[in-house]
């Protein structure tokens, strides 16, 4: 009796083993799956009509395979949480953006170039080396403007954007402000009594993580095609 209950026991057992089986071979499984889904976190700057620019920027990463979330940005917190491991990736910056970040960092597509520009409303200055004692506001986490002005002593770091940068001067103060055209003119342009001189060009590139390399042509092919979106649709701000 003892015996055909222990039978009924065993006789069992071989199913069981097989869906502990095929339980543990299903879990293996699943990480190289996820890994493929991943979505990453990716920043963009301070930009008009953001949100739009952000569906569109999702849309066209998708259409190249590639999940992705953004978050809005301004430059400096976006090597502070690159570094920090909280954002994956950066729609753009410029190539010494991989120094002031400081960890291992792939280089992406062309994202855009524009010029850096000198705004002020002293006709007395036509370069750089023309300024004596002007307090020149530069856009925090905007290395290559301290770059520019490296030897000169006079630089207020703004964190507000090149918005603060601009409303600042025109409040007398600032005597004027490095920034890039492009942010220039997606804030109204140059105000009214000043003028821009041009102090270098910038090409600016898509950036990710290291480990996130294996999926650079997907993220590149996505920043190529929200580029096309974004030249057949001339209203959209970015």
């Amino acid at each position: 009796m003892a015996l055909r209950k222990l039978g009924r026991i065993v006789r069992p057992c071989p199913l069981a083993i097989g869906l502990v089986v095929a339980f543990f071979v299903s879990f293996n499984l699943q990480p190289s799956a996820r890994a493929d889904e991943v979505c990453l976190k990716i920043a963009l700057p301070e930009l008009v009509d953001q949100d739009r620019s952000a569906e569109q920027y999702r849309a066209a990463m998708a259409k190249a395979g590639l999940c992705v979330d953004t978050v809005r940005l301004p430059n400096k917190r976006m090597a502070d949480l690159l570094r920090r491991g909280e954002i994956d990736g950066v729609f753009a910056g410029v190539l010494d953006f991989r120094s002031s970040v400081g960890i291992p960092l792939v280089l992406g597509t062309v994202v855009g170039r524009s010029k850096g520009v000198l705004v002020t409303r002293d006709k007395n200055i036509h370069k750089l080396s023309d300024l004596r004692n002007q307090e020149i506001g530069v856009w925090l986490g905007a290395g290559w403007g301290l770059k520019e002005l490296s030897d000169y002593a006079d630089i207020i770091t703004v964190p507000g954007g090149a918005e603060m940068m601009l409303r600042m001067m025109r409040q007398g103060r600032l005597d004027g402000v490095l920034i890039d055209d492009h942010s220039l003119r997606l804030t109204g342009g140059i105000p009214d009594g000043y003028y821009a001189i041009e102090v270098e060009t910038l090409t600016n590139y898509s950036w990710l993580r290291k480990e996130y390399e294996a999926l650079l042509p997907r993220f590149n092919r996505g920043t190529d095609l929200f580029r096309a979106a974004l030249d057949v649709q001339p209203e959209t701000n970015l």
